[in-house]
């Protein structure tokens, strides 16, 4: 007689909404065992019985196969008494007692085979647009609280009808416990509103995809929000929406049909195809391969792009090949995700009407954001498609739950649960109040969702931020942004060496930092500056981050007046020269985003910034237009304080003014300017000569001057470590604190 054995088995992670118990179903039946699974706040938990080689090859298959969409993080078993009291295997009703440990699942794009239904005339889910199955469909956008069941989702609205029910209990379907499960009978609807007569269509994608056609400005509500669509080449609704949401040159997004349409105006690596194709379907920034769409990023040579990733944006692209695809809102506001909100949109004449559905979306979810700097992946907005799946990391475990709050722009907060830590959907800039109630709501939301009774709160050192309190526990922004690479990548080294590049964050000495070689020791907490960037003054302080020629006019000062007075005008710099010499409201920075600020402003490519890091953008595009340098470069001068090694700026400055007289292109000019930094970070490592960098902080969007760096540590052999999956702007500082710890 052959050996029987029982094992539970218990598994933590992204287990639930993945089709993790329908296939542990199946795996089951295939090795001929008995017993159970069942979800629980914790995770997934299993008993199964059998003979002991079926068991353990059930184990192992499971190990080594699990859903494609899971995350396992625990997987743990223990061999229990053999019952002989089951005839087969069975799937329980979730048992929601216990502590909440299981992870939620992002929202996903929808799979080939939901796909494939929608698309087949003699299925019933033919042009269903909230098609899903176990693969794909919504998750985190829908979730009220754990474990992952109907009833505790916006699905739980929509009863079952017997079809769909017989799938949802049938093991051998792709929807065996899918539970957004749903059809044309039972499921969710689409309406529109404010599109008159049209709205009484049968087939309202179509009529949504004609009024576009006719150059209507429309809403679709998809999985963490509406999103605003028009025809990208229909330029005076390109004006009026510019105008509407008070964003001039800022670049808009796109909806492409498919990577066909895409190859028609950008260049597409198999690394970037495979990110926008990817279960996760953010928005990819790609090179511009013509200036044919110009119109839509002016300011910068990519474009924002995305493929469908719902059933509905699938069905209406197929009437449409290219879309401007932005989130539905008013400039810095939430996204729109109820009727009252596409509403009042309506009423303030930013759209004409709204493609709409009656399912809720309980946490709004901002579409995300990736590049590729050659095989470096860039996170620049981590939300849908990420969120909230958690970030585990190696530093030890804090006393009890944490909250980061992260910075005051791009903010995302944080949670931290021993050594797991779940970082927020973007939320935006808290400058905002309704950004700020946003954060506030989600915050009680996440605490709900991860059972967690928060004790310990992080935030930023600036005493001016929104969420600074005294009984908070500060961290440095700098500290931070490092922090969030030492733990993205657990690096475990004693002394840990970075490099942030950045726009202001508040330094320990009470100035604005943002160029910074600082050294990070092994319990984390405390830091040291071994170089920065000369000081200059910011003049009308946070009034320069906008009328960024008050930049150029700072760190020009000490030139001939000529050549200020000639640029800018005389009352203009004798105005800015006074509030200086005045010592009001002109802090000092060593930021490397304001050095470009000030730069781009003396090139003329930008004095007012109508958006965050416009000028700094503008240079970029500048310097990649360059056709070549044939005039010297700029030579770094390092001075040296007591404490720390000083890059000087004003040397170059100087060479910048008197390019510029000279006649030399602007793009040389800019490229030098970049070449400039390079060489400055490659003269101080051959002075601190380090094994390894950590880099981070906002300027390292700007994929040039990744690259440019990249190189020439790929050349010097230097081990480095760039954000990745972790935000590498401010929308990451909250990682960081959380990283910090108590």
């Amino acid at each position: 007689m052959k050996k029987l054995k029982r094992t539970r088995i218990r598994i933590t992670g992204r287990v639930q909404g993945v089709g993790f118990r329908p296939l542990v179903y199946r795996y089951a039946v295939d090795h001929a065992l008995s017993g159970f699974v069942e979800n629980t706040p914790e995770g997934v938990f299993i008993e199964v019985e059998g003979e002991t080689s079926r068991v353990n090859s059930f184990i192992n298959r499971l190990k080594e196969t699990p859903p494609p969409l899971s995350k396992i993080r625990n997987f743990e078993t223990t061999d229990v008494a053999v019952r002989k009291i089951e005839k087969d295997f069975r799937i329980l009703l979730s048992n929601n007692s216990g502590k909440k440990d299981v992870e939620i699942s992002p929202d996903l794009a929808i799979c080939p085979d939901c796909l494939n239904d929608i698309r087949s005339p003699g299925n019933r889910r033919f042009r269903y647009p909230f098609t899903n199955c176990t693969n794909c469909g919504p998750r985190f956008s829908i979730i009220k609280d754990r474990p992952y069941d109907r009833k505790f989702t916006s699905m739980g609205d929509f009863p079952m009808c017997k079809e769909c029910l017989s799938e949802y209990g049938n093991p051998l379907n792709r929807r065996f416990h899918a539970q957004p499960n749903a059809c044309p009978e039972c499921g969710p609807s689409l309406h529109l509103i404010n599109a008159g007569k049209k709205a009484k269509s049968t087939d309202l994608i179509q009529t949504t995809a004609g009024l576009i056609k006719k150059g209507k400005i429309a809403a679709v509500k998809g999985l963490g929000g509406f999103n605003i669509l028009i025809d990208p080449f229909n330029k005076a609704n390109l004006k009026r929406l510019r105008k509407s949401k008070n964003r001039p040159n800022k670049a808009f997004a796109l909806m492409a049909k498919n990577t066909m349409v895409i190859k028609k105006y950008c260049l597409l690596s198999k690394k970037e195809e495979a990110e926008l194709t990817s279960a996760a379907a953010p928005i990819v920034l790609l090179r511009k391969k013509n200036t044919e769409l110009d119109h839509i990023s002016p300011d910068n040579n990519y474009l924002g792009i995305i493929l469908p990733y719902t059933p509905l944006h699938h069905l209406l692209m197929e009437e449409l090949e290219l879309l401007v695809f932005t989130s539905a809102n008013k400039a810095d506001e939430p996204i729109s995700i109820n009727d009252d909100g596409v509403k009042r949109l309506i009423e303030e004449n930013i759209i004409d009407f709204a493609l709409s559905s009656n399912r809720d979306i309980i946490n709004r979810c901002d579409d995300s954001i990736v590049q590729y700097t050659g095989n470096l992946k860039q996170t620049i907005r981590r939300s849908r498609g990420f969120v909230p799946a958690p970030v585990v990391i190696e530093a030890p475990s804090p006393r009890g739950a944490i909250l980061a709050f992260g910075a005051d722009l791009k903010n995302c907060f944080s949670i931290r649960k021993k050594n797991e830590i779940y970082n927020s959907q973007h939320i935006g800039d808290m400058k905002d109040s309704r950004n700020y109630e946003y954060q506030r709501d989600q915050i009680k939301r996440f605490k709900k969702l991860l059972g967690l009774d928060v004790k310990i709160m992080i935030s930023d050192a600036h005493p001016g931020y929104e969420n600074y309190n005294m009984e908070y526990t500060r961290v440095f922004h700098h500290h931070a942004h490092m922090l969030s690479v030492i733990g993205e990548h657990n690096i475990k080294e004693e002394r840990v060496p970075g490099i942030i590049c950045d726009g202001t964050g508040y330094g320990n000495d009470g100035k604005l930092w943002g160029f910074e070689f600082l050294e990070i020791n092994g319990n984390l907490k405390e830091f040291k500056r071994l170089c920065h960037l000369e000081y200059f003054p910011l003049p009308g302080g946070e009034r320069a981050l906008y009328e960024i020629d008050r930049i150029g006019i700072s760190i020009s000062r000490f030139l001939d007046d000529i050549n200020c007075y000639k640029r800018y005008g005389k009352k203009r710099v004798d105005r800015i020269s006074k509030l200086i010499d005045s010592g009001i409201n002109s802090p000092l920075t060593s930021s490397l985003g304001r050095l470009f600020d000030g730069v781009s402003s003396i090139l003329s490519l930008c004095d007012y910034s109508e958006y965050e890091a416009r000028g700094a953008i503008l240079l970029q595009k500048a310097a990649e237009n360059a056709a070549s340098i044939n005039s010297p470069e700029y030579d770094v001068k390092l001075n040296h304080s007591a404490d720390s090694i000083i890059i000087g700026y004003r040397e170059m400055i100087r060479k910048v003014w008197n390019d510029r007289e000279k006649g030399i292109p602007v793009e040389e000019i800019a490229l030098k300017f970049h070449i400039w930094i390079v060489n400055a970070i490659v003269k101080v490592i051959s002075l601190l000569k380090p094994e390894m960098l950590v880099l981070s902080g906002g300027c390292f969007q700007n994929s040039l001057l990744t690259g440019l760096i990249k190189d020439v540590l790929d050349e010097k052999k230097i081990r480095y470590y760039f954000n990745s999956n972790i935000p590498v702007n401010d929308a990451g500082i909250s990682f960081g604190q959380a990283v910090f710890g108590e």
